[in-house]
């Protein structure tokens, strides 16, 4: 196996380069929330300049194309992007870095007279259609047609910059891993899509608030702060009790976790940190813990519905929720602590 890490545009405007979707994978299915994340990250790292990794594409060399068998979703969205832009320069008249609708469209998404991205039989009339700006098949593809009319009302929307959305369009990176023999596809398709356990909401948020810390400063934050917020809940196969404290303390945190459900939890939260949260990583840690202390104290009865009706500020940690200063922490190993903050006598 071939493993490199790539510009995912640079991956897809290669000459002669073409991907293809084997049969035995599923139709494309990303709805709207896939595509609203994809592009508030798009747009994250155009402002911020920096890459934005989208994940594994996995493929095999198959007659001078490629067969993707890992990253069908990715490709598509991207490509609906694509077509979504193109047109918006097509009617605006407008070159991004040379750039226009026609060279957009030749470079990413038909080269030679053929579609850089065939999809399967059910979605492939679909795509050609919408690429070419050909009428639609009788019964066309629901997620192609909605979620490019997603991507082009985003365009006309106020405030939208062309320019920003390629940007971050270049900076989105994959790790490309072509398989050496095309009789693994299926194998390696079941592996990446139905083997293992998939992350809960409690190992994503982990994940978020320590993986870009260098890594004495994730030994710090692991020791002070997730050590002692796991510990609180003892044997716990599965982080079961970790996750839905995570996910009670999510919803009390943010008002749209509690409108969207759990299935979102993770997404509204990276988006709260990433675009309003002006605190520090121990200060969402310190909340944390506090919380689960809570938690882990009425696990069996779940009795935290104060903190949906009270101030979160005169219960927990003072954080930018909070509308008063910090004030002064004090030992929260005591059982003094949480009697004063939460009103509860912790039998240690």
């Amino acid at each position: 196996m071939q493993i490199r890490q790539r510009a995912l545009l640079d991956l897809m405007g290669e000459p002669g380069v073409r991907f293809s979707i084997p049969r035995f994978q599923r139709s494309y299915s990303w709805g709207a929330e896939q595509c609203d994340e994809l592009w508030r990250d798009i747009l994250r790292a155009a402002r911020a300049h920096r890459s934005h990794f989208v994940g594994t594409l996995i493929y095999c060399e198959d007659g001078g194309g490629l067969t993707v068998v890992d990253g069908q979703q990715r490709l598509t969205t991207v490509t609906l992007l694509l077509v979504a832009l193109a047109r918006h320069l097509d009617r605006s008249g407008v070159q991004l870095f040379g750039l226009d609708g026609a060279s957009i469209a030749s470079t990413y998404l038909v080269q030679e007279g053929r579609l850089k991205l065939s999809l399967s039989a059910v979605d492939a009339p679909s795509l050609e259609a919408v690429v070419r700006g050909a009428e639609l098949p009788e019964r066309p593809s629901a997620r192609i047609v909605e979620n490019l009319a997603n991507f082009e009302a985003k365009m006309l929307g106020e405030g939208f910059d062309a320019m920003e959305l390629l940007s971050g369009l270049q900076s989105l990176v994959v790790i490309s891993a072509e398989l050496d023999d095309k009789a693994q596809a299926p194998a390696v398709f079941e592996s990446f899509n139905s083997k293992g356990v998939p992350l809960v909401t409690a190992d994503l948020v982990r994940n978020f608030l320590l993986l870009a810390e260098s890594h004495a400063e994730q030994s710090r934050l692991y020791e002070k702060y997730w050590a002692p917020i796991c510990g609180v809940f003892g044997d716990d196969p599965g982080s079961l009790k970790l996750n839905n404290a995570i996910l009670g303390w999510l919803a009390v945190r943010l008002k749209a976790a509690r409108k969207f459900g759990d299935a979102q939890a993770f997404s509204i939260f990276k988006s709260f940190c990433e675009d309003e949260y002006e605190g520090t990583v121990d200060d969402l840690l310190e909340e944390l813990y506090a919380f689960c202390m809570v938690w882990a104290e009425h696990y069996r009865y779940h009795a935290v519905k104060k903190y949906k009706t009270a101030d979160w500020a005169t219960l927990g940690h003072k954080t930018r929720v909070s509308n008063r200063k910090r004030a002064p922490m004090d030992n929260p190993d005591s059982a003094a602590y949480y009697k004063k903050h939460f009103g509860v006598d912790p039998q240690w």
